[in-house]
Protein backbone atom coordinates (compact mmCIF):
# COMPACT_ATOMS: atom_id res chain seq x y z
CA UNK A 1 0.00 0.00 0.00
CA UNK A 2 1.28 3.91 -0.58
CA UNK A 3 1.32 5.67 1.87
CA UNK A 4 -1.74 8.08 1.15
CA UNK A 5 -3.87 5.12 2.30
CA UNK A 6 -3.71 7.28 6.11
CA UNK A 7 -5.82 9.83 4.36
CA UNK A 8 -8.07 8.14 3.44
CA UNK A 9 -11.93 8.73 5.23
CA UNK A 10 -14.94 7.49 6.12
CA UNK A 11 -18.44 8.41 8.36
CA UNK A 12 -17.44 6.98 12.37
CA UNK A 13 -20.29 6.85 14.78
CA UNK A 14 -18.40 5.58 17.72
CA UNK A 15 -14.91 4.18 18.68
CA UNK A 16 -15.55 1.86 21.91
CA UNK A 17 -12.54 1.04 23.59
CA UNK A 18 -13.03 -1.78 26.28
CA UNK A 19 -15.14 -4.06 24.00
CA UNK A 20 -15.02 -7.69 25.60
CA UNK A 21 -17.81 -9.11 23.02
CA UNK A 22 -16.51 -8.30 19.66
CA UNK A 23 -13.95 -10.95 19.48
CA UNK A 24 -10.82 -12.50 21.50
CA UNK A 25 -9.50 -10.50 24.25
CA UNK A 26 -9.96 -6.67 24.92
CA UNK A 27 -10.31 -4.75 21.67
CA UNK A 28 -11.62 -0.98 20.64
CA UNK A 29 -14.57 -1.34 18.20
CA UNK A 30 -14.72 1.26 15.00
CA UNK A 31 -18.22 1.28 13.68
CA UNK A 32 -18.96 2.87 11.04
CA UNK A 33 -21.89 4.63 9.38
CA UNK A 34 -23.54 2.81 6.10
CA UNK A 35 -25.23 -0.12 5.69
CA UNK A 36 -27.20 -1.66 3.01
CA UNK A 37 -29.28 -3.36 5.06
CA UNK A 38 -32.25 -2.72 6.57
CA UNK A 39 -33.04 -4.88 9.44
CA UNK A 40 -36.26 -4.39 11.81
CA UNK A 41 -34.39 -4.89 14.85
CA UNK A 42 -31.32 -2.88 14.20
CA UNK A 43 -29.76 -2.13 17.27
CA UNK A 44 -27.58 0.92 15.67
CA UNK A 45 -30.25 2.53 13.37
CA UNK A 46 -28.00 5.44 13.28
CA UNK A 47 -25.44 3.06 11.56
CA UNK A 48 -28.14 2.91 8.63
CA UNK A 49 -27.22 5.79 6.34
CA UNK A 50 -23.59 6.81 5.24
CA UNK A 51 -24.01 11.09 6.16
CA UNK A 52 -24.55 12.54 9.73
CA UNK A 53 -27.67 12.50 11.41
CA UNK A 54 -28.92 14.55 13.90
CA UNK A 55 -30.57 12.63 17.07
CA UNK A 56 -32.37 13.65 19.76
CA UNK A 57 -33.10 13.19 23.29
CA UNK A 58 -36.54 14.64 24.96
CA UNK A 59 -35.46 13.55 28.51
CA UNK A 60 -32.52 15.54 28.68
CA UNK A 61 -34.38 18.91 27.17
CA UNK A 62 -34.68 21.81 29.15
CA UNK A 63 -37.12 23.28 26.89
CA UNK A 64 -34.64 26.05 26.75
CA UNK A 65 -35.84 27.22 22.89
CA UNK A 66 -31.79 28.42 22.06
CA UNK A 67 -32.11 25.39 19.76
CA UNK A 68 -35.30 26.56 17.98
CA UNK A 69 -33.34 30.12 17.78
CA UNK A 70 -30.44 28.67 15.66
CA UNK A 71 -32.39 26.57 13.02
CA UNK A 72 -31.49 28.03 10.00
CA UNK A 73 -34.37 25.83 8.80
CA UNK A 74 -36.92 26.86 11.26
CA UNK A 75 -37.31 22.75 11.91
CA UNK A 76 -37.43 23.21 15.59
CA UNK A 77 -40.30 24.61 17.91
CA UNK A 78 -40.93 23.93 21.79
CA UNK A 79 -44.03 21.76 22.66
CA UNK A 80 -45.78 20.85 25.95
CA UNK A 81 -46.11 17.32 26.39
CA UNK A 82 -46.99 15.92 29.69
CA UNK A 83 -46.80 19.09 31.20
CA UNK A 84 -43.16 19.54 30.17
CA UNK A 85 -41.56 22.15 27.78
CA UNK A 86 -39.58 20.21 25.02
CA UNK A 87 -37.55 20.69 21.74
CA UNK A 88 -39.63 19.51 18.82
CA UNK A 89 -37.89 18.38 15.33
CA UNK A 90 -39.66 18.54 12.08
CA UNK A 91 -37.77 15.56 9.74
CA UNK A 92 -38.55 16.60 7.00
CA UNK A 93 -37.62 20.05 7.06
CA UNK A 94 -34.12 19.18 9.25
CA UNK A 95 -31.20 18.73 6.95
CA UNK A 96 -29.39 17.32 9.80
CA UNK A 97 -27.18 20.61 9.34
CA UNK A 98 -26.17 20.26 13.53
CA UNK A 99 -26.59 24.06 14.26
CA UNK A 100 -28.83 23.00 16.94
CA UNK A 101 -26.47 20.91 18.71
CA UNK A 102 -23.26 23.46 20.08
CA UNK A 103 -25.92 25.61 21.32
CA UNK A 104 -27.50 23.05 24.19
CA UNK A 105 -26.72 23.25 27.28
CA UNK A 106 -28.35 20.30 28.39
CA UNK A 107 -26.58 18.22 25.58
CA UNK A 108 -29.93 16.63 24.05
CA UNK A 109 -28.63 17.46 20.69
CA UNK A 110 -25.81 15.19 19.05
CA UNK A 111 -24.74 14.49 15.40
CA UNK A 112 -23.91 10.76 14.69
CA UNK A 113 -20.93 10.49 12.71
CA UNK A 114 -17.83 12.26 11.41
CA UNK A 115 -15.34 12.18 8.38
CA UNK A 116 -12.57 10.90 9.83
CA UNK A 117 -9.26 9.72 8.06
CA UNK A 118 -7.32 6.38 8.88
CA UNK A 119 -4.41 7.87 10.81
CA UNK A 120 -7.04 9.91 12.99
CA UNK A 121 -8.82 6.14 13.95
CA UNK A 122 -5.76 4.99 14.44
CA UNK A 123 -4.27 7.06 16.73
CA UNK A 124 -7.60 6.46 18.56
CA UNK A 125 -7.22 2.89 18.59
CA UNK A 126 -3.29 2.94 19.83
CA UNK A 127 -4.15 4.60 23.22
CA UNK A 128 -5.51 1.81 24.25
CA UNK A 129 -2.67 -1.31 22.74
CA UNK A 130 -0.99 -1.69 25.96
CA UNK A 131 -4.16 -3.15 27.20
CA UNK A 132 -4.99 -4.98 24.19
CA UNK A 133 -1.58 -6.52 23.88
CA UNK A 134 -1.80 -7.72 27.33
CA UNK A 135 -5.19 -9.17 26.72
CA UNK A 136 -4.86 -11.00 23.33
CA UNK A 137 -7.43 -8.21 22.37
CA UNK A 138 -6.80 -6.26 19.26
CA UNK A 139 -9.28 -4.07 16.47
CA UNK A 140 -12.65 -4.98 15.30
CA UNK A 141 -14.42 -2.70 12.47
CA UNK A 142 -18.52 -2.98 12.71
CA UNK A 143 -20.94 -0.73 11.39
CA UNK A 144 -23.14 0.00 10.00
CA UNK A 145 -21.06 -2.33 7.33
CA UNK A 146 -17.88 -2.47 6.92
CA UNK A 147 -17.99 -3.83 3.50
CA UNK A 148 -19.78 -0.83 2.82
CA UNK A 149 -16.42 1.70 3.10
CA UNK A 150 -13.99 -1.44 1.15
CA UNK A 151 -11.10 0.82 0.50
CA UNK A 152 -11.34 2.56 4.03
CA UNK A 153 -11.78 -0.46 6.15
CA UNK A 154 -9.05 -2.43 3.99
CA UNK A 155 -6.70 0.56 4.93
CA UNK A 156 -7.41 0.49 8.62
CA UNK A 157 -6.76 -2.47 9.02
CA UNK A 158 -3.29 -2.59 6.92
CA UNK A 159 -2.26 -0.31 9.52
CA UNK A 160 -3.38 -1.69 12.32
CA UNK A 161 -2.04 -5.04 11.52
CA UNK A 162 1.32 -3.14 10.09
CA UNK A 163 1.15 -1.55 14.17
CA UNK A 164 1.12 -5.10 15.24
CA UNK A 165 -2.43 -5.80 16.31
CA UNK A 166 -5.02 -8.37 16.04
CA UNK A 167 -7.83 -7.56 13.25
CA UNK A 168 -11.48 -8.71 12.76
CA UNK A 169 -14.50 -7.53 11.01
CA UNK A 170 -18.57 -7.59 12.00
CA UNK A 171 -20.18 -8.05 8.66
CA UNK A 172 -23.31 -9.17 7.23
CA UNK A 173 -21.26 -10.38 4.20
CA UNK A 174 -23.44 -8.67 1.60
CA UNK A 175 -21.33 -6.94 -0.94
CA UNK A 176 -20.03 -7.96 -3.93
CA UNK A 177 -17.23 -10.34 -4.19
CA UNK A 178 -14.46 -8.07 -5.45
CA UNK A 179 -15.03 -6.29 -1.71
CA UNK A 180 -14.89 -9.27 0.35
CA UNK A 181 -11.92 -10.07 -1.27
CA UNK A 182 -10.14 -6.59 -0.83
CA UNK A 183 -11.34 -6.22 2.81
CA UNK A 184 -10.58 -9.57 4.50
CA UNK A 185 -7.43 -10.04 2.86
CA UNK A 186 -6.39 -7.97 6.14
CA UNK A 187 -8.46 -9.63 8.55
CA UNK A 188 -7.61 -12.41 11.24
CA UNK A 189 -11.23 -13.54 12.44
CA UNK A 190 -14.33 -12.71 10.91
CA UNK A 191 -17.48 -12.24 13.12
CA UNK A 192 -20.25 -13.02 10.11
CA UNK A 193 -23.83 -12.80 11.07
CA UNK A 194 -26.66 -15.27 9.51
CA UNK A 195 -30.06 -13.60 10.25
CA UNK A 196 -32.19 -16.27 8.36
CA UNK A 197 -32.02 -19.05 6.55
CA UNK A 198 -34.94 -18.44 4.10
CA UNK A 199 -34.07 -15.92 1.63
CA UNK A 200 -37.40 -15.27 1.15
CA UNK A 201 -37.73 -14.12 5.05
CA UNK A 202 -34.52 -12.77 4.93
CA UNK A 203 -35.61 -9.93 2.03
CA UNK A 204 -38.74 -9.00 4.50
CA UNK A 205 -36.73 -8.92 7.76
CA UNK A 206 -33.97 -7.02 6.38
CA UNK A 207 -34.61 -5.84 2.59
CA UNK A 208 -32.17 -8.28 0.92
CA UNK A 209 -31.78 -12.32 0.07
CA UNK A 210 -29.04 -14.51 1.64
CA UNK A 211 -27.69 -16.23 -1.78
CA UNK A 212 -24.61 -13.57 -1.72
CA UNK A 213 -24.74 -13.58 2.16
CA UNK A 214 -24.08 -17.47 2.42
CA UNK A 215 -21.95 -17.44 -0.67
CA UNK A 216 -19.65 -15.22 0.56
CA UNK A 217 -19.44 -16.62 4.06
CA UNK A 218 -18.58 -20.17 2.27
CA UNK A 219 -15.69 -18.05 0.01
CA UNK A 220 -14.25 -16.56 2.83
CA UNK A 221 -13.81 -19.70 4.98
CA UNK A 222 -12.80 -22.17 2.32
CA UNK A 223 -10.69 -20.00 -0.45
CA UNK A 224 -9.44 -16.67 1.63
CA UNK A 225 -8.30 -19.09 4.62
CA UNK A 226 -9.78 -16.62 7.24
CA UNK A 227 -11.27 -18.00 10.80
CA UNK A 228 -14.92 -17.41 11.01
CA UNK A 229 -17.47 -16.95 13.67
CA UNK A 230 -20.90 -17.34 12.96
CA UNK A 231 -23.19 -14.87 14.79
CA UNK A 232 -26.54 -15.15 14.90
CA UNK A 233 -29.37 -11.86 16.24
CA UNK A 234 -31.79 -13.86 18.23
CA UNK A 235 -34.92 -12.01 17.50
CA UNK A 236 -38.00 -13.80 19.09
CA UNK A 237 -40.63 -13.58 16.48
CA UNK A 238 -38.60 -13.40 13.70
CA UNK A 239 -35.98 -16.02 13.57
CA UNK A 240 -35.53 -17.94 16.68
CA UNK A 241 -37.61 -20.70 15.84
CA UNK A 242 -36.12 -24.04 16.27
CA UNK A 243 -36.40 -24.55 12.32
CA UNK A 244 -34.58 -21.81 11.45
CA UNK A 245 -32.07 -22.44 14.35
CA UNK A 246 -31.10 -26.23 13.20
CA UNK A 247 -31.30 -24.97 9.73
CA UNK A 248 -28.46 -22.32 10.56
CA UNK A 249 -26.69 -24.76 12.70
CA UNK A 250 -26.77 -27.74 9.87
CA UNK A 251 -25.58 -25.00 7.17
CA UNK A 252 -22.70 -24.43 9.67
CA UNK A 253 -21.77 -27.77 10.19
CA UNK A 254 -22.12 -29.21 6.68
CA UNK A 255 -20.82 -26.17 4.38
CA UNK A 256 -18.38 -24.74 7.06
CA UNK A 257 -17.46 -27.03 9.47
CA UNK A 258 -17.67 -28.46 13.29
CA UNK A 259 -14.81 -26.29 14.26
CA UNK A 260 -16.58 -23.07 13.26
CA UNK A 261 -18.41 -21.58 16.33
CA UNK A 262 -21.73 -19.66 16.36
CA UNK A 263 -22.74 -17.42 18.79
CA UNK A 264 -26.62 -16.63 19.82
CA UNK A 265 -26.98 -12.89 20.06
CA UNK A 266 -30.43 -12.33 22.23
CA UNK A 267 -32.25 -8.96 20.71
CA UNK A 268 -31.89 -6.17 23.53
CA UNK A 269 -33.99 -2.77 23.25
CA UNK A 270 -30.90 -0.33 22.40
CA UNK A 271 -32.38 -0.21 19.38
CA UNK A 272 -35.83 1.16 20.25
CA UNK A 273 -34.25 4.78 21.76
CA UNK A 274 -32.13 5.19 19.25
CA UNK A 275 -35.07 5.04 16.88
CA UNK A 276 -37.03 7.54 18.89
CA UNK A 277 -33.94 10.19 19.06
CA UNK A 278 -33.75 9.66 15.09
CA UNK A 279 -37.46 10.22 14.96
CA UNK A 280 -38.09 6.45 13.55
CA UNK A 281 -40.03 4.34 15.09
CA UNK A 282 -39.94 0.16 14.93
CA UNK A 283 -41.74 -2.96 16.58
CA UNK A 284 -41.68 -2.10 19.99
CA UNK A 285 -43.70 -5.28 20.91
CA UNK A 286 -40.47 -7.50 20.69
CA UNK A 287 -39.72 -9.51 23.30
CA UNK A 288 -36.36 -9.90 25.13
CA UNK A 289 -35.92 -13.84 24.87
CA UNK A 290 -35.80 -15.62 27.80
CA UNK A 291 -32.42 -17.12 29.04
CA UNK A 292 -34.42 -20.54 29.29
CA UNK A 293 -35.28 -20.19 25.92
CA UNK A 294 -31.96 -18.82 24.35
CA UNK A 295 -30.41 -22.14 26.39
CA UNK A 296 -32.77 -24.53 24.60
CA UNK A 297 -31.23 -22.56 21.41
CA UNK A 298 -28.21 -23.22 21.91
CA UNK A 299 -28.37 -26.93 23.04
CA UNK A 300 -30.05 -27.33 19.59
CA UNK A 301 -27.30 -25.85 17.91
CA UNK A 302 -24.56 -27.89 19.91
CA UNK A 303 -26.57 -30.78 18.94
CA UNK A 304 -25.11 -30.20 15.43
CA UNK A 305 -21.45 -31.55 17.40
CA UNK A 306 -21.21 -27.34 16.81
CA UNK A 307 -19.55 -25.51 19.54
CA UNK A 308 -21.50 -22.30 20.46
CA UNK A 309 -22.49 -19.53 23.35
CA UNK A 310 -25.16 -17.31 24.07
CA UNK A 311 -23.57 -13.41 23.74
CA UNK A 312 -20.49 -12.49 21.52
Amino acid sequence: MVKEYLSLQAPVFNIQSYSIHDGPGIRVTVFLKGCPLRCLWCANPESNLPTPQLMTYASKCTGCGACVAACPRKAVRLERVEGKVVARTDRALCVDCGACVPVCPAEAREIAGEQMTVSQVLEKVLRDKLFLDASGGGMTVSGGECLFHPDFTEALLYAAKQSGLHTAVESSSFAPRERVDQVFSQVDLGLLDIKHMDSKRHQELTGVPNELILSNIRHVYHDLKVPVCIRVPTIPGYNDSEENIAATAAFVARELGPEVPVHLLPYHRLGESKNESLGKQMDLSIPVPSDEHMQHLLELVQSFGLTGQVGG
